[in-house]
């Protein structure tokens, strides 16, 4: 079971990342759907380390899932990878990380007392269903992922076109017709206004918080502004109705610039992150060591060996470059971005994949093709490093072997390498459908990428303005955000950063299912914190399952179009 999860969730991932620009990494989901499948066969009589095991798997491959935005970051800079060469750099770099993260839970788990909110929160679902044996949630469960999956098949993109996929603001054709940029009374469908009634956005909307909802809020308010007064998107041109979030350079400057800002102001937990490396050669005091010192050294030796190879050989780094990024991306900024995950729940991956980008050209491959790998290591390497020594961390509570978490999520490396490769490809094949993906992450490493081989000339005019204004904002408001006294009444800038790049639809989508779950659910009908994370989990899944159910159901002749 944790097996066939892992695929799935890899898979599904690869398009949800593409379509969103988040993703829920799987662990939770693995363990909820567990549960559920297994209730005729007896539930109740799952065990803990069952379910970690399974928890582990799905989280292993969810989380590969969000390396299709460096598959994609490279189909927008030139020539696209093939799928052997996907699939051999998801392995090798999968390999590093799980190499890595060895010495991420000596330094992280057994030597400081760190909060892992995230791991806390799949501990609480396990306790929940193993402890309580609560089948009301696997009810639940199962009943809002049919409901909602059959919603996102029967709406009218691409689907059966029986329920509408999104609400709109105002009437486009009224808009277009006006001559002035009075937007409140024009409509806001010209300018993207909508609603998208997204499954996905509704449940992540409850698992990333309602602060960051009213962020997303704020992120399509100024697109739908600008739109009129700065001209991204002119009256008169009904045909572009979707261009806002097609103007993407503030949003870039304030994603990349916030979360920077972000890094300095954690200096102490940076420092204190790499000052722990010196102790690596230490003696351990691992009473359960997920290796054992000379078998993690053949791994270790595997791992590095074969991904100089392929890196060296399919990709045309030199070898200092491979070094550089085993040890840079596969160690170093594994353990900052773990270790903001486990104080803060949020892994800046994107803007360590960019961070990684410049490291790159600095190191000598300023080419996009090169400096690509840069963010492809952070999500390959990081992907499987970070999420296993959050595993672990529920694990230990549990008391599961930390090796049994070890070779369990290993196994899962080829399998989901070769998912998440043919899965891209498939996105690919329709070259319309891959355009019409939102691909924020992937956009951001792209644009990104182009600057360092060809310089700011490489952006179109006006663009570096706008950048330089978005970052600008980004560093203030992340600023003004780490004020305890503030924060709680800023809308959270991450949620700001993403509305900056996704349509007004989506953003406007996230936000109403945060207030729906958080406020009318949870605060004014008091739903329990347990079923409305179970309906945010077959939110998410029902989104990413129908979403590859439609061509499915189009190519076997069962839907029209």
């Amino acid at each position: 079971m944790g097996l066939v999860f892992s695929v799935l969730l890899c898979a599904m991932n690869s398009y949800l990342t593409l379509s969103f620009g988040v993703i829920e990494e799987g662990p939770t989901i693995a363990a909820l759907f567990f549960f559920a499948l297994m209730l005729p066969f007896g539930a109740k009589s799952i065990t803990a380390t069952e379910m970690v095991i399974v928890a582990t798997m799905g989280s292993a491959g969810g989380s590969l899932g969000f390396i299709s935005n460096f598959y994609a970051a490279k189909a927008m800079t030139g020539e696209p990878y093939s799928i052997l060469d996907m699939t051999l750099f998801g392995i090798v770099s999968s390999l590093v990380g799980l190499a890595m993260a060895i010495p991420l839970r000596q330094l992280l788990i057994l030597k400081e007392d760190l909060p892992w909110p995230g791991a806390k929160a799949v501990e609480t679902v396990v306790r929940t269903l193993i402890d309580k044996g609560d089948p009301r949630q696997a009810v639940i469960l199962l009943g809002s992922f049919v409901a909602l999956c059959a919603y996102v098949v029967l709406n009218d993109e691409d689907g059966y076109a029986k329920v509408p996929s999104a609400l709109a603001l105002g009437s486009a054709a009224v808009a277009a017709t006006a001559t002035t940029p009075a937007i409140a009374a024009t409509g806001l469908a010209l300018y993207g206004g909508a609603i998208a009634l997204s499954p996905f956005a509704i449940g992540s909307a409850y698992l990333m918080g309602l602060r960051t909802g009213i962020g997303f809020l704020v992120g399509a308010a100024f697109l739908m502004v600008g739109a009129s007064w700065f001209g991204f998107s002119p009256i008169g041109h009904p045909e572009i109705t979707d261009a806002p979030h097609k103007f993407y350079w503030p949003g870039l400057g304030f994603l990349v610039a916030s979360g920077l800002t972000a890094l300095a102001l954690n200096w102490r937990t940076i420092a204190g992150a790499l000052r722990s490396m010196i102790s690596i050669g230490g003696k351990s005091e691992d009473p359960d060591p997920p290796l054992s010192p000379k078998l993690l050294l053949a791994f270790g030796t595997v791992a590095f060996v074969s991904c100089a190879l392929v890196l060296n050989l399919r990709f045309a780094l030199n070898l200092g470059l491979v070094v550089m990024l085993v040890v840079v991306a596969g160690l170093i900024q594994n353990i900052i971005a773990t270790r903001a995950a486990a104080q803060t729940n949020f892994n800046p991956a994107r803007v360590m994949g960019i961070l990684l980008q410049g490291i790159t050209a600095l190191f000598g491959g300023s080419s996009a093709a090169v400096n690509l790998t840069g963010a492809g290591f952070v999500s390959g390497s990081g992907a499987q490093a970070s999420l296993l020594t959050a595993d672990m961390v529920y694990g230990r509570s549990f008391k599961v072997p930390s090796r049994w978490q070890f070779w369990t999520q290993t196994l899962t490396v080829v399998p989901c390498a070769l998912a998440s490769a043919y899965m891209f490809d498939w996105i690919l094949s329709d070259k319309a459908r891959f355009e019409k993906m939102p691909s924020p992450v992937a956009r951001m490493w792209a644009e990104s990428a182009n600057i360092f081989d060809k310089g700011f000339d490489a952006l179109p005019a006006g663009a570096s303005s706008w950048l330089l204004g978005g970052a600008i904002v980004g560093v203030l408001y992340t600023l003004l955000e780490h004020l305890p006294a503030v924060r709680k009444w800023l809308p959270e800038s991450t949620g700001i950063g993403l509305g900056l790049v996704l349509s007004p639809a989506l953003s406007l989508g996230f936000f109403v299912g945060g207030f729906l779950l958080w406020i009318v659910l949870g605060r004014w009908l008091k739903w329990s914190d347990a079923t409305l994370t179970t309906i945010a989990v077959a939110s998410i899944v029902a989104e990413g399952i129908g979403g590859v159910l439609k061509p499915v159901l189009h190519v076997v002749g069962w839907m029209p179009g």
